[in-house]
């Protein structure tokens, strides 16, 4: 039986954008220096070293394209902290004018880069280091001609940097937020609920997921308007969320589906919670408690507290709200105040 031979490369299509936007990122340079080698004239940097540098940035871009979706953001900051490191020694040691300001061209670029695909303060710390290691450079030319432009370089590269990070923190908050309630929307709190599995795995912590499933809001959008029901979808929230210790999250999955995730806290804790948000909620609701096993992924976390929740609302009929653990698999009902639609419409 015959297999394919493996591909070094994929799709380019396929890969993340990191990974793809970092190869595109050192093969230009590998142009830039391969043009700059070409076209050598005496007073630049020794040619054989631009030329070895432009062979360098095809390796690192072929490492890149080779790491595919391994690549990780750590390894680009590293790669860029070479490259800063770099541009500054090239600036430093050449006799061109034009050579020393072209070098700086770049920071910009490399301001946008590291905010939206790095962390962003190691970002600015490696681009800031760069760009002050370049300017250092210009300074050592001893030509006040050049200064100028350099600080205009500069500026430029710091008010792009700042400016695309404004607008990158509004966007993930946007898409990481639901608009109605503000908690965060079925992205924003998978994401979270990631990060906190690996933290409880690594640290061997207790983490309680709950699923919360609003009662009675069809009912309110049926009878009083979706006015009303969004009334009751924010109050709610903002209920819960005034409950929450720090470390919690919020999050709405679905149009009257919310989960809660609890680091560091066991069942009963959970449970505890809960039937205390109950005693004085806006409105009525089921939920089910699952802990988190070490095998666990994020659907299967949510799936079984979306099942222990459907099953204790089927179970309890009227009832208000019911809890369910996975640890004790017991059903506990409490009575909470009147339904949301006796609220709204007193």
């Amino acid at each position: 039986m015959t297999t394919k031979p493996r591909r070094l490369f994929k799709d380019p299509r396929a890969l993340p954008a990191l990974t793809a936007v970092t190869a595109l990122v050192f093969g230009s340079f590998s142009v830039l220096l391969t043009l700059n080698a070409a076209l050598w004239r005496p007073g630049k940097n020794p040619r054989d070293v631009i030329a070895g540098l432009a062979v360098v940035c095809v390796l690192l871009a072929v490492y890149v394209l080779a790491r595919g979706m391994r690549f990780t953001a750590a390894e680009a900051l590293v790669l860029v902290a070479l490259k800063m490191c770099v541009v500054g020694r090239l600036t430093w040691t050449t006799d061109s004018s034009g050579g020393a300001i072209a070098h700086g061209a770049g920071l910009s670029i490399t301001g946008v880069y590291v905010i939206w695909f790095l962390h962003p303060v190691a970002g600015r710390l490696v681009l800031f280091f760069g760009a002050s290691w370049w300017f250092a450079a210009i300074l050592h030319q001893d030509k006040p001609d050049l200064v100028p432009l350099a600080l205009s370089l500069l500026a430029q590269a710091i008010i792009a940097t700042e400016v695309l990070s404004l607008i990158k923190r509004h966007m993930d908050h946007s898409a990481r937020t639901d608009p109605l309630t503000g908690v965060l929307n079925r992205l924003g709190i998978s994401k979270l609920l990631e990060r906190e599995l690996a933290k409880a795995s690594r640290d061997s912590a207790p983490l309680c997921v709950i699923a919360i499933d609003l009662d009675g809001l069809r009912t309110v959008n049926n009878t009083l308007g979706h006015a009303a029901g969004d009334e009751l979808l924010v109050s709610t929230s903002r209920h819960w969320h005034a409950g929450m210790r720090r470390r919690d999250a919020l999050g709405r999955i679905g149009g009257d589906e919310f989960v809660l995730i609890l680091p560091s806290t066991t069942p009963d804790e959970a449970e505890q919670m809960m039937r205390r948000l109950a005693r004085t909620s806006p409105g009525a609701w089921s939920a089910g408690v699952a802990t988190a096993q070490t095998s666990d992924t994020v659907e299967s976390i949510l799936r079984r507290a979306d099942q222990l929740m459907y099953v204790q609302k089927a179970a309890r009929h009227s009832v208000p709200i019911a809890m369910a653990s996975l640890a004790s698999q017991s059903l506990e009902i409490e009575q909470v105040r009147p339904s949301a639609t006796a609220e709204a419409n007193p």
